[in-house]
């Protein structure tokens, strides 16, 4: 028996493997920016209490400079 190609078999094939490559690929990334959004979020809350920290130090400062002053 002759085997035969069927090109539209192996079009269906490859356009089967390339679909579910590409919502892979998708959900890969849609973690990725998951992950990312958690990170950059809590970055955020850093540079919150850090400019607060800032401002309690300053503040802190100036009473010094004020007392050593006066």
């Amino acid at each position: 028996m002759k085997a035969q190609v069927n090109i539209s078999q192996i079009l269906q094939g490859g356009l089967a493997a390339l679909v579910g490559w590409l919502f892979k690929t998708v959900n890969d990334l849609q973690q990725l920016v998951a992950v990312s959004e958690i990170q950059i979020q809590k970055l955020e809350e850093n540079i919150v209490a850090l400019a607060l920290r800032e401002r309690e130090l300053n503040s802190a400062i100036t009473e010094i400079l004020i007392k050593l002053g006066g």
